[in-house]
């Protein structure tokens, strides 16, 4: 398997574009360095596998408390370029977060996934998660 990075330079949050375009498709490409940097400063590490020079998958998480469940990793966002799915980068990915969230202490890693990926919600059935309550949000 790959090693994973950390992106931090611009250069490595740029080649992370498309393997994040896949799944957070309303992003502007022009904007997307900038708005990564400005999240890294809120907290927000971004992970990334490649192979042959391509990043082929991401992840991106932060770590936090809340009253409901204490210290967590909250996984934002994870994704692998579609002709490179199926090879185990989100598992690798995964298993990785957890391994931070243990020396971070955190008690869990949380994640909200749209109902419709349910590809993905067989992957997380897979890597053990537990569907533990709704989202709700509200435009403001």
């Amino acid at each position: 398997m790959s090693d994973i990075k950390t992106a931090i330079t611009e250069i490595e949050i740029a080649s992370c574009w498309e393997a994040i375009s896949i799944l957070r498709p309303k992003l502007q490409q022009e904007q997307f360095v900038g708005q990564i940097m400005e999240m890294q400063k809120e907290g927000y590490t971004l992970l990334y596998l490649q192979e042959n020079d391509q990043t082929v998958a991401i992840a991106g998480y932060r770590i936090y408390s809340m009253l409901y469940c204490g210290k967590m990793l909250y996984l934002d966002d994870l994704s692998t370029l579609e002709n490179q799915r199926g090879k185990g980068y989100a598992s690798q990915l995964l298993n990785h977060l957890k391994d931070i969230g243990l020396k971070q202490n955190c008690i869990s890693l949380h994640l909200d996934s749209g109902p419709n990926r349910t590809v993905a919600h067989k992957l997380y059935f897979k890597e053990n998660f537990t569907i533990t309550s709704f989202h709700f949000s509200k435009n403001l």
